[in-house]
């Protein structure tokens, strides 16, 4: 029902709603949209009537849907005008989904998740979203164009602060983490926790004025934890070193939000 049209160079991508081809002829009843409404895939657009022959009785009403999430641009008829099969009724600005959160798309609020192809099997939509921005929600993922641009803030922010970003490891670095129990464990300064109900007690110690040192470093630069423990593990120490969260915050990134798990290099971008 729907079909691309050339929108220019790098100008958004516009859709054209068409009246299904190969059947009768419908009579636009009813505008179920206005130009700039946004709209989902299967979002009702119009309401129309088939134009029935004199033998036949009035046929059923007919909901034309779109099969594209995004913004309508322009609407083609006019109420009571009988539109040919195929068509043009409206025009919709495709939305590229470029802040995606958990599958749901922050502009058009459309669930990517839920959308089917024909066939009945998982269609990958297109979304332009493919960089999480924040170390704590990796869930949310914005465009390239908007991290580049978020980047650009971050950037200009730290130069009216005059302070760089400062990477910190933990393990080897910080602190040293084992799950060997020797006699020195009950040592004052040692951390005895478990990550979770069945998992191994871990002993943690801090460096030699560890804390004193991030609390200094801290006012030249902002801190941003990098670790390849797991995201519970990050947390858990990062809660040890900054309890007040005025270190950190929620700048702490671990394995579970790395895009490449082998090389921490491949993460700074």
């Amino acid at each position: 029902m729907a079909e691309p049209a050339d929108s220019g160079g790098g100008a958004a991508r516009v859709t054209e709603v068409r009246c299904p081809a190969g059947e009768r002829p419908l009579r636009l009843l009813e505008w179920k949209v206005k130009p700039g409404a946004l709209v989902n895939v299967d979002s009702v657009i119009a309401v129309c009537a088939p134009i029935a022959a004199e033998s036949e009785s009035r046929a059923a009403e007919r909901k034309l849907k779109s099969d594209r999430a995004g913004a309508v641009r322009e609407l083609c008829c006019q109420l009571g005008q009988v539109v040919a099969p195929g068509s043009v009724i409206a025009k919709v600005e495709e939305c590229s989904h470029p802040v995606v959160m958990k599958g749901l798309c922050a502009e058009c609020g459309q669930d990517l998740t839920q959308l089917q192809s024909k066939n009945g099997k998982q269609q990958a939509p297109i979304s332009t979203a493919t960089v999480s921005m924040v170390h704590s929600v990796p869930e949310l993922m914005v465009s390239s164009e908007q991290a580049e641009q978020l980047g650009r803030e971050d950037q200009q922010r730290l130069h009216r602060n005059r302070k760089l970003v400062l990477m910190v490891d933990l393990d080897q670095t910080l602190i040293h983490t084992t799950e060997q129990h020797c006699q020195r464990m009950s040592n004052k300064g040692i951390l005895h926790f478990q990550l979770g109900r069945g998992e191994p007690m871990l002993h943690t110690r801090l460096r030699p004025h560890c804390k004193d040192f991030l609390e200094k470093i801290a006012k030249l630069y902002e801190l941003h934890v990098f670790t390849f423990g797991s995201r519970l593990y990050a947390h858990t120490i990062a809660g040890f070193l900054d309890p007040e969260k005025k270190l950190f915050s929620h700048r702490i990134m671990s394995r579970d939000e790395c895009i490449d798990p082998f090389s921490k290099t491949g993460n700074l971008r």
